[in-house]
């Protein structure tokens, strides 16, 4: 075991080596082995590539950054694509990202039954139906805006890691705004009468 940076956990912590097969050399210039990588922190599993002689010199990893998020009291199939999209944006795969928060946009919208027109209008009837405040309309647009570069295939200009994860966020703010925040003012609502309830 060595010290590492985890990936997932961030911790400076040791990991487990497991080899797995001998990796020939050529794209790192020296006798190299495959292996699985555990973290001792918080028993991440990941791929890896030592020197073969020791099997401590780590000379490469993957994922090199993990970004999850969970969306709780979203319905499933919304929530699952957010995630993944904040799966593109630790793969590096920006442009993938912010396509996928276009489609939990509108995703959201269909879910609440605005299915007619383009993305544009199913936001602002989102926001005429008093789904979603101002301020978070125009968060929505946002993720449309950068996402509709994506989808209709303009990939002239460069996106970096902060833009995808801003754009992100915003996405995220629509998800709390239309989900997660009624529900949990609902829970809190059910919990006080049930306490009412149980005192008599």
């Amino acid at each position: 075991m060595t010290n590492f940076d985890c990936p997932r956990c961030k911790a400076l912590t040791q990991y487990k080596l497991t080899p797995v097969t001998a990796n020939p050399s050529g794209e790192y210039g020296e006798s190299l082995m495959n292996v699985w990588l555990q973290c001792t922190s918080c028993s991440f599993i990941f791929g890896g590539v030592v020197d073969s002689s020791s099997h401590k010199k780590l000379i490469d990893w993957w994922p090199r950054r993990i970004v999850f998020r969970r969306f709780p009291d979203v319905p499933e199939h919304i929530a699952a694509s957010a995630s993944e999209a904040y799966t593109c944006l630790g793969a590096g795969a920006y442009r993938a990202a912010g396509a996928m928060a276009r489609a939990v946009i509108e995703a959201t919208a269909k879910d609440k039954g605005i299915t007619q027109g383009q993305i544009h209008s199913k936001i602002e009837t989102l926001y005429d139906q008093r789904l979603i405040r101002e301020h978070v309309r125009d968060a929505a647009h946002e993720v449309r805006h950068f996402g509709n570069d994506m989808a209709h295939g303009d990939f002239v200009d460069p996106v970096d890691e902060d833009e995808a994860e801003a754009i992100l966020d915003l996405m995220s703010e629509v998800l709390n705004e239309v989900f997660q925040s009624p529900a949990r003012v609902e829970k809190t609502k059910a919990a006080r009468l049930a306490k009412r309830e149980a005192a008599g």
